[in-house]
This record gives structure tokens, sequence and C-alpha cells, in this order.
């Protein structure tokens, strides 16, 4: 009984492990190592098959209930895993939350109150929460704008951006720096989630 309980809660934190370590992947590979990353994300696999491999032996020689709740926490970890895109719902969620603060730098760049410090690059003095890297790009700052906002930024598998466009999708695919537009998802007026090659 004890050792079904004890199961049934490790399930629990692998799945919560599992949870922040794909909520916060791209916080984790910004700020320590690439390798750091990896690492982790093996450990947390060798406890996955662990878990597993003990529920079903325990589920083959006992039959109990409980053991059928771990086996489905650790499918239900699974699927969660592989069909869900975390970095999409949290940028929506960081789209409510942070609003104000990128209303405020969109403003402060339409005024010309940052100066770049490389091409279109400029590094926020302030709210640097509300980018990955603490920067932002500014594509086009005339009429219109097209500012992007760090999800992730440039590594084997590409960019993703959360971009301010007062032109909509065609604006920014016009501002398309040599580095092909995967996808865009419109989030709300004048915002975009942007996947491209770079």
């Amino acid at each position: 009984m004890r050792k079904n309980i004890i199961l049934i809660v490790s399930s629990i934190v692998l799945c919560l492990l599992c949870f922040f370590n794909n909520w916060y992947r791209d916080n984790i590979v910004g700020r320590l190592n690439f390798l750091v990353t990896i690492f982790f994300n093996l450990i947390l696999f060798t406890l996955f098959v662990i878990l597993l491999n003990i529920t079903i032996k325990n589920i083959k020689a006992v039959k109990i209930t409980k053991l059928n709740i771990t086996l489905l926490i650790i499918l239900s970890i699974t699927l969660i895993l592989t069909f869900y895109d975390f970095r999409l719902l949290k940028t929506k969620l960081e789209l409510k939350l942070f609003e104000e603060e990128r209303y405020i730098i969109i403003d402060k760049i339409k005024n010309n109150e940052f100066s770049y410090y490389y091409e279109g690059n400029i590094k926020l003095p302030v709210y640097k929460y509300i980018s990955s890297d603490g920067e932002v790009y500014v594509y086009q700052n005339d009429e219109d704008q097209v500012i992007s906002f760090w999800i992730f930024r440039g590594m084997m598998s590409g960019s993703i951006e959360l971009i301010y466009s007062t032109g909509g999708e065609t604006l920014i695919r016009k501002n398309e720096t040599g580095h092909s537009i995967k996808k865009i998802i419109k989030l709300k007026e004048y915002w975009y989630y942007v996947v491209t090659t770079y």
C-alpha cells in the first residue's frame, strides 16, 4: 500500500518537474547552458522510464487500481509533452500579463527614446523580462511599426518572436530579414506569434 502511494506521489512530482522544465526551458537555455538543459532532460527521461517500468511490473504482479492511476499520470505526461505547445501557451499568458509594459516600450520606440546598439537591436533599460533576452528588434518604425519581442532567440531549431505589427501579417512578411518565416499565428489585433528559421 505504501509503495503504491510512493509511486503515485513520484509520478505527480515527475509530472510537475516536466511541466516546469517545459515552461521555463527557454529561460534555462538562455541563462545557463544548452548542455545543462540536455543533461536535465536526460535525467527526467531516465526517471520517467524507471517509474514507468516499476509501475508496469507492479501492475502485472498485483493488479491494483492505484497503480493504474500512476500509469494514467505517466501516459498523460507523455501526451502533453508530445502534443502541447508550451511556448505558445506561455506567450498568450504573458501577452496579457505584460501588455501594458510592452505598449510603454512601443511608445518609447515610436518617439525614438532608445538608441540602437546594433542595426535594429535595442537593449531594454527597464522591463527586460518582457523579452527573453532583454532586447527587442525593430524591423520598422515610421508611420507603421513592426517590433519583435523575443520568446526564443536563434538556436538550431530557429527563433520565436512575439511581433507587434500595425500593418498585420503582410507588413511582417515585408520586413522578413532573409530568415524565412515558418509560421505566423495572430494572437490578437497587432500581435503575432512568429516562428522563423533563424
